[in-house]
């Protein structure tokens, strides 16, 4: 039986062989059309017929929109570009009131600590004061007394 399996050609390697063999043609076939001037102008003219007959088609399909009273394209495209501009000047205006915001809330902080010191040199100018006024009472009173045990020696 070993040697009857032998006598077969092997079918796999064959058909590895006949496959690169092919793709090899394909490739070189591939290149030689993508590479050819006809081929090229054939496309372009492609190409070009497509554009045109696209066109022709959006064209066909805004007069259609225009006679419904329905926006077209042109009117979606432009009404999308305005919401474009009027989101991004939206988004410029809240930055710019979130740094108004930090601006404000800085300036209040300083604001409150100015008041703070200027309340805190009220009662510290209140003590002093009172201390001055104390002391005139004092000097006020002493020739007083001064004079009152004069006489009562």
């Amino acid at each position: 039986m070993a040697e009857s399996q032998e006598n077969f050609p092997d079918f796999t390697k064959m058909s590895n062989d006949f496959y690169k063999q092919w793709e090899q043609s394909m490739t070189q076939w591939w290149d030689q059309v993508i590479d050819s001037p006809a081929f090229l102008d054939a496309m372009g003219k492609n190409a070009a017929g497509y554009a045109k007959a696209r066109g022709s088609w959006q064209k066909s399909m805004d007069d259609m929109a225009e006679k419904m009273h329905v926006p077209g394209k042109g009117d979606l495209v432009r009404l999308a570009r305005i919401c474009t501009m009027l989101e991004e000047r939206l988004l410029r205006q809240e930055d710019h009131i979130l740094l108004l915001q930090d601006r404000l809330e800085t300036l209040e902080k300083e604001a409150l600590q100015g008041r703070i010191e200027a309340a805190e040199a009220r009662l510290e100018l209140r003590d002093r004061l009172q201390k001055m006024e104390d002391l005139l009472v004092k000097l006020a009173d002493a020739p007083a007394d001064a004079r009152r045990r004069k006489s009562a020696e």
